[in-house]
C-alpha cells in the first residue's frame, strides 16, 4: 500500500479529496493526515498574502486571535472532518492535530509510517511560497521524499 502524508491548514474540501483520491489512479493509498492548532499567526506576513491577492478587506481585519484551546477544537474537528471526507472517497485515513509548526511533526510521523510521499494542501501562501519558508518547500529541504503542494479548492500545483 502506497503511504501518502498529508498536511493542511483547514478542513479539506471534497474538490481537494478527489483529487487526492485520483492522484494514484489504481493504487491503493493510505493516508496520514496532520493539521496544525494554530494560535500563533504571523499577522504580517498574512497581511501580505491577502493584499496580493487582492483581499483587501481581510488585509485590514485583525480578528483572528484564538486562544489554544479553540485552536485544538478547530485543528481536531478539520481532522475528523477531513478523514471523513477520505473514507468516503473509499481512502483508508487517520489523523492528527500538531503544534503550529507542523514540520518537525510532518518529518518524525514520515519516518515513523514509512511514507512513500508528502502532500501538501493549502490557501496560497504567496509571500512564503516565494521565500521558500512554506511547508512544502521546508519539508522538501528536510527529506528525501516527493513533496507534492496542491493549492486547496483549485487544479493548482506548487513545484
Amino acid at each position: 500500500m502506497y503511504t501518502i502524508l498529508l498536511l493542511t491548514e483547514t478542513t479539506l474540501r471534497e474538490h481537494d479529496v478527489q483529487r487526492i483520491a485520483q492522484l494514484h489512479g489504481t493504487e491503493e493509498i493510505s493516508i496520514h493526515l496532520l493539521v496544525p492548532a494554530d494560535a500563533e499567526h504571523h499577522r504580517l506576513i498574512d497581511a501580505l498574502d491577502e493584499i496580493a491577492l487582492g483581499q483587501l478587506r481581510d488585509a485590514l481585519d485583525d480578528d483572528d486571535d484564538q486562544t489554544p484551546q479553540e485552536a485544538e477544537q478547530e485543528a481536531m474537528h478539520a481532522v475528523n472532518a477531513s478523514v471523513d471526507l477520505l473514507a468516503a472517497a473509499g481512502i483508508p485515513a487517520h489523523g492528527s492535530v500538531t503544534g503550529s509548526n507542523p514540520v518537525p511533526a510532518a518529518v518524525e510521523a514520515a519516518g515513523l509510517d514509512d511514507a512513500d510521499e508528502i502532500i501538501v494542501v493549502t490557501p496560497p501562501h504567496l509571500v512564503k511560497e516565494a521565500l521558500h519558508r512554506d511547508w512544502a518547500s521546508r519539508l522538501r529541504d528536510e527529506l528525501a521524499l516527493p513533496v507534492l503542494h496542491v493549492v486547496s479548492g483549485t487544479d493548482r500545483v506548487i513545484s
